[in-house]
């Protein structure tokens, strides 16, 4: 046999398939899920010091085993003696999203981070220079193209930095937009008028937009002087590696940023955590920009078993908790709430249970669940209080 051939039939053992199975087994281990819980009660209590609890929405999901091995074989393909393994694929197995839903008209912004914003401009106007010599230079299509894309990111990456640095000015703008939106909304309840109506909707927009560049800004703020300053993170190991931090932006205007959160006292533990704005939630959802609408990612309804078959219910309820994630969120003071696993299908299917009202009533008959329980997770439980002392 050529010994090249011989060679590249090895690759092709799933080797990285074993051992990234095993890293999201661990994610997914009793002791590292109770972590997880404290992680997120303990980031939600600190973003209590910047938001009251309806300011914002904090929570967490595991990705679904179908997900994460459908993943895996797409990643761990081997083509031309080369190997396409990702090594970051299990960063995505704990996914921590923060939604801010107003930001409060006394947010202050440090100098510390206006002046890194600063810093920050003057090196992607470097990087844009540059990056215009080479556009200049070049001859080939598809290049430029390449070369305009990250122009344009890195353009709209200082618009946000900009923003940044104009934080006050902007939320003291929103206040009076806002301000002016009621005034309108009292003469509208008086005296009906297109005219009016037509300001409003102006009004409206502009506000929209700012809450956008606020809740992001804000968020971004808040996520990095907790985890500069927290000593409960930091007993908890928990740190930034700012390698991974992303900004995130498309052409349908979607933004927002990505974190990445790791652990020195629990090996291999990393989470993304997603930093956006209540308006991109909704995008995300129900816009253009929706995950459904990503590649491999269409969410489909599994065929409902008949209710008086218990077997066929049976395999069905296993079925879905293979294709769906698992989700936690944060309430208040503390407090974390897990999803059941009917609230898990109706936070999942969300979208597509309006659009089928048969199916979800049937759906949520099946899945009769035992109500979710509230509740404050100890550092006491899986040896955890031991570990971090």
């Amino acid at each position: 046999m050529d010994r090249k051939i011989s060679f590249k039939d090895s690759l092709s053992v799933p080797i990285f398939e074993a051992y990234n199975k095993s890293i999201f087994n661990l994610l997914k281990s009793k002791s590292y899920e109770n972590y997880t819980d404290v992680v997120l009660s303990t980031l939600g209590k600190e973003l209590e010091n910047y938001f009251s609890p309806s300011d914002f929405r904090l929570k967490y999901r595991y990705k679904s085993k179908k997900s994460f091995y459908a993943n895996i074989s797409k990643d761990s393909s081997n083509k031309d003696l080369s190997s396409d393994f990702n090594k970051y694929i299990t960063y995505d197995v704990i996914g921590m999203r923060l939604v801010i839903e107003n930001i409060p008209e006394n947010f202050d912004i440090d100098e510390e981070f206006i002046k890194r914003s600063k810093i920050k401009i003057q090196f992607l106007k470097t990087k844009l220079y540059h990056l215009q010599k080479d556009l200049y230079n070049s001859n080939d299509s598809k290049s430029i193209t390449e070369i305009n894309n990250k122009i344009e990111y890195i353009n709209d990456k200082i618009k946000y930095l900009n923003k940044c640095i104009n934080f006050k000015n902007l939320l003291t703008k929103k206040s009076l937009i806002q301000k002016d939106i009621n005034l309108i909304d009292k003469k509208l309840r008086k005296h009906p008028s297109p005219t009016l109506e037509q300001e409003r909707n102006q009004a409206f927009l502009i506000l929209e937009s700012l809450n956008n560049s606020l809740g992001l800004i804000a968020g971004n703020f808040a996520i990095n002087e907790i985890l500069k300053k927290s000593s409960s993170l930091k007993k908890l190991g928990i740190y930034l590696d700012s390698s991974r931090q992303k900004y995130f932006n498309d052409l349908n205007g979607y933004n927002s940023i990505h974190f990445c959160l790791k652990s020195s006292l629990y090996p291999a533990w990393v989470a993304e955590l997603q930093d956006r704005s209540s308006i991109m939630e909704y995008i995300s959802k129900y816009g253009p920009t929706i995950h459904d609408k990503i590649p491999g990612k269409k969410r489909k309804l599994y065929p409902l078993p008949l209710s008086t078959n218990t077997s066929d219910i049976h395999r069905y309820i296993s079925h879905i908790k293979y294709i769906l994630p698992k989700y936690t969120k944060y309430v208040y003071n503390g407090y974390i709430k897990k999803y059941t696993k009917k609230e898990n299908v109706q936070h999942y299917y969300k979208k597509l249970f309006l659009e089928n009202a048969e199916y979800s009533k049937i759906a949520n008959e099946i899945l009769f669940d035992k109500p979710t329980i509230t509740y404050l997770p100890s550092l006491e439980q899986e040896g955890l209080k031991e570990k971090i002392k």
